[in-house]
């Protein structure tokens, strides 16, 4: 079979097929260093998962909005025993909910880590000040039998209230006067959980406060200062008629989806982004019963704060590399084998590609303790003394020993600017491949026989 395929079995064809079953043989610990990598990485997604839930989930901020009771009058039809129709009134309570004509938000996130044993979570501290205007005219409903300003509320939607750090202002106040100054109106001095609106998407969740609202408000304006936490990401929901939204983070990787922002500047020290969103975008109107079906989920600015590759990441990208690694590097030991009248034993190919292998498995260790750079240079190490000081005694050659150190240095140095890179890490690993086909042909230009014969000379 071998003849058929143009190899004979001098020891040279065994050799390279011995090269051939080593490499592939390879696939066996690369892929246990795959799996532990995969293990880690779901472990690690999981408590950053719990330190979320302690410290605040992603939150999603919805309001303010002016929630006004009032009761409608409902006439049901039915037949009696008789078979004669009959109507019955019967008056029924319900809320009409008011969205701002004009909402403006100034959002601050810092951000900071939590650590769980040696995991590590991106959480951020969040401060959300703004202002809205109601315009509230006349409830046109039909059947409307009464409204109640009195029993007015504010709401204000937040996902997560365990993570509320305090509410520094939230002021409701009528607007000027000609040539005067705003007046405040009559509210309650606490702010109470829960928004009594648990079917209307996007507003389901968060606080209120009540107001007593004068019987011939027109205009209401409302000014806040609410201090939140909050982990991987940020989404606003526009419900103003003209909803202005400035973002600004000290963190330097954004990612934004929904309504992407009008204006953003990103650099290392953090990021900001403005939106400018009409109520165009939307499908629902600024006042409308809470009987009817509406989602507020429907349009929203969403920002999420991510760690570009992380070191689990890098890892899985480095192992896939690991097969072109111990390929180069037995070929690397054959054309020693070639330049010298002594043979490697098989048992000096295994240990070599032993070493290749165990750095995966020593950059997965370390970068768990210390900074992926400096565990990546210790891990790079490992195999790059003990295999180029086993290869020079192994030769008795220390020019061969040193030509193995500089293709391991060369070899090293390009996969971590692979794995540094983000866009373009594709392109380079491409080339990689590009350029290691090319030293392959060019090295094995000459037919095996002329091998033998360069080795016997």
């Amino acid at each position: 079979m071998l003849n058929r395929i143009g190899l004979s079995h001098s020891p040279l064809s065994q050799k390279i097929l011995f090269i051939a079953l080593l490499t592939l043989g390879s696939l066996i610990p690369l892929g246990l260093v795959m799996d532990m990598t995969f293990d880690r990485q779901q472990l690690y997604h999981q408590v950053v998962a719990e330190i979320g839930q302690s410290w605040g989930e992603q939150q999603e901020i919805a309001g303010p909005a002016l929630v006004l009771p009032y009761t409608y009058e409902m006439i049901q039809e039915s037949f009696n025993e008789q078979g004669k129709l009959t109507k019955t009134r019967h008056t029924v309570d319900s809320e009409f909910i008011i969205l701002p004509t004009d909402l403006n938000l100034d959002i601050s996130l810092k951000h900071d880590f939590l650590s769980r044993g040696i995991f590590q979570s991106l959480v951020y501290n969040a401060t959300l000040s703004g202002s809205a205007n109601f315009d509230i005219g006349k409830i046109d409903l039909p059947n409307i039998v009464n409204t109640y300003p009195e029993r007015a509320r504010l709401v204000f939607g937040i996902s997560a209230n365990q993570a509320i750090d305090s509410i520094d202002l939230f002021k409701p106040q009528l607007p000027p006067s000609s040539g005067g100054a705003q007046q405040p109106i009559e509210q309650s001095n606490t702010l109470m959980p829960g928004t009594g609106l648990g079917q209307l998407s996007g507003l389901d969740r968060g606080f209120h406060q009540a107001i007593n609202l004068p019987e011939s408000t027109k205009q209401l304006n409302l000014a806040f200062t609410i201090n939140l936490r909050g982990s991987q990401g940020l989404s606003v929901l526009p419900t103003g008629q003209q909803t202005t939204i400035n973002l600004n983070a000290d963190w330097p990787h954004p990612s934004f989806s929904g309504l992407l922002p009008m204006a953003r500047e990103i650099d290392s020290n953090g990021f900001s982004a403005t939106w400018n969103v009409s109520h165009l975008t939307r499908n629902y109107p600024q006042r409308f019963s809470k009987n009817n079906q509406i989602n507020l989920r429907e349009v929203n600015a969403h920002t999420t704060l991510f760690e570009p590759v992380t070191h689990y990441g890098k890892i899985e990208r480095a192992v896939k590399y690991g097969l072109l690694f111990i390929i180069l590097t037995s070929i690397m030991l054959l054309i020693f084998e070639l330049g010298q009248a002594q043979s490697l034993s098989t048992i000096q190919y295994l240990l070599v590609a032993s070493a290749m292998t165990l750095f995966y498995l020593v950059l997965l260790s370390l970068s768990e303790h210390i900074r992926f750079g400096y565990a990546y240079l210790i891990a790079a190490a490992m195999p790059l003394f003990s295999v180029s000081i086993y290869i020079g005694s192994v030769t008795r050659s220390a020019k061969r020993g040193g030509i193995m150190a500089a293709m391991l240095i060369a070899l090293y140095s390009v996969l971590y600017s692979i794995l540094k890179l983000e866009d373009y890490a594709l392109l380079m690993g491409t080339g990689l491949l590009v350029v290691v086909l090319g030293i392959l042909m060019y090295i094995t230009r000459h037919s095996p026989e002329d091998l033998v014969e360069m080795k016997q000379n």
